[in-house]
């Protein structure tokens, strides 16, 4: 009366769901640190430039 119900298909759903999870979240981190990076670049760019034309000035 009673069937049997088959869990072997849950788990591979539940590790794929994990991975899933994992890479989304591995994804946001890199593009968070990329944007960083990115900020930083720019901002010593803008002062290397600045340091120079007032270097340059001086002269």
């Amino acid at each position: 009366m009673y069937r049997k119900i088959d869990d072997k298909g849950q788990s591979s759903a539940e590790v794929i769901l994990i991975l899933g999870g994992l890479l989304a979240i591995v994804l946001f981190v890199a593009s968070y640190i990329t944007n960083i990076t990115k900020t930083t670049n720019n901002s010593f760019e803008e002062l290397i430039k600045q340091e120079r034309d007032f270097l340059i000035n001086k002269i």
